[in-house]
């Protein structure tokens, strides 16, 4: 992608970014309305199984697409989705195997959810942003509101309802996916060098998922599901200040590969500084709007939510921090340095899980935010000084 094309991916990436947030909060609203915060509890804490479980379905391949692609084109996209249904199949049996029975209706979504996060990598990769964003929102998130309500009126609150739109709405979607994006199959190819960077990327990507889901997991766990609900929103709710880093993060990263393996490093580094400057002064206005008025953004999806005040500012000043470095990580990936990335991210879901594990019997979800805005923190700050040391960069003129 040419520089000046950038500016005009990015505007896609925004609105695309903004469309599928406005709908990922929407959707629990509307969701949690109609089948209650139990049942969508029950929902939120079977998604986040699978969605960690999409990690061994992938095993890396998703982000070592968007590494080569920009070099190699298509060469490794037929055995990635090969490899993708061997592995989804593994991870299936694994969880049907291990897991409780009321996980087993949603066992069906980890090839189905795994396959999408390869045709998400494949789009970005050749930058058909918008594409992705419309089918992704309208038919993916949009979808399951609109077919939840509908089962509701047909057979009342059930959860397996919810769980009949998810599928109904990813097989759809991914029917399109593999239709718009045919022209990149074809020969079955799988070398080394892509075998090599995507394990380890798999091995950062288990300690990123722990980051991610495990204070789900333990609130699960040690409370009830109501409290997994109450998270959950408090959460979505706390991604607005890194919105804006989500949509740099879409387009940026195929754009560093291409300059960095073409010698031209100044420029990812002009780049990089200029655009967390914007990034950094947009979170902060952000955050302090969140903190004047978190009380109606929790109030929209209904009295009880607003138990989850301490969780909105303490995971909002986590991302507001997470957009003040901009997109250290995946620098350090499109630039070939993916070993560094695992241990920084070891260090911080050992971090996570012990806070976790110490903070929620006696602060309850209040304490799984604290915990994630530590483990956060931390991670993106050690993110800014490792790519600090890789560009040479002075983002804030200082440091």
């Amino acid at each position: 992608m040419e520089l000046g094309k950038f500016k005009d991916k990015l505007i896609e990436s925004l609105f695309g970014n903004l469309l599928m947030f406005g709908l990922n909060l929407l959707l629990p609203m509307v969701v949690s309305r109609i089948y209650g915060v139990d049942i969508f509890g029950s929902y939120v804490y079977g998604i986040t199984i699978v969605s960690m479980a999409l990690l061994l379905a992938n095993l890396g391949m998703d982000v070592g697409l968007l590494y080569f692609i920009p070099k190699t084109g298509k060469k490794y996209v037929s055995a990635c989705f090969i490899v993708n249904i061997c592995t989804s199949a593994i991870t299936v049996l694994i969880l049907f195997l291990y897991m409780p029975s009321s996980i087993s209706p949603y066992l069906g979504l980890v090839w189905l959810l795994s396959a999408e996060q390869l045709f998400f990598s494949i789009y970005r990769a050749r930058h058909h942003i918008r594409d992705f964003f419309l089918i992704k929102s309208l038919i993916g998130i949009g979808g399951v509101m609109l077919i939840s309500y509908i089962l509701f009126e047909l057979f009342g609150a059930n959860e397996i309802n919810i769980i009949i739109a998810t599928y109904i709405t990813a097989i759809f979607s991914n029917i399109i996916y593999m239709t718009q994006s045919k022209d990149m199959f074809g020969k079955i190819e799988m070398h080394m060098e892509f075998i090599s960077y995507s394990v380890t990327i798999i091995l950062g990507g288990v300690m990123s998922l722990l980051i991610a889901y495990i204070d789900i997991v333990m609130i699960e766990a040690m409370m009830t599901k109501s409290d997994v609900a109450l998270y959950k929103v408090g959460t979505e709710l706390a991604q607005i200040p890194s919105i804006f880093l989500r949509i740099v993060n879409t387009v940026f990263p195929p754009l560093i590969s291409k300059l960095y393996h073409e010698g031209k490093v100044d420029e990812v580094r002009r780049l990089y500084e200029k655009l967390t400057r914007y990034l950094f002064l947009v979170s902060s206005m952000v955050i302090i709007c969140i903190l004047f008025f978190w009380k109606p953004l929790l109030g929209l999806y209904g009295p009880e939510y607003l138990d989850a005040k301490m969780v909105l500012i303490y995971r909002g000043i986590g991302q507001l921090v997470n957009a003040s470095v901009g997109s250290v990580w995946y620098i350090v990936l499109m630039t070939g340095h993916p070993k560094i990335r695992f241990v920084s991210i070891l260090i911080s879901a050992v971090m996570n899980i012990t806070l976790n594990y110490l903070l929620i019997p006696t602060m309850g979800i209040d304490g799984a935010a604290l915990a994630s805005m530590v483990s956060t923190v931390f991670i993106n700050i050690l993110g800014f000084f490792v790519v600090k040391k890789i560009l040479k960069s002075k983002v804030y003129y200082i440091i």
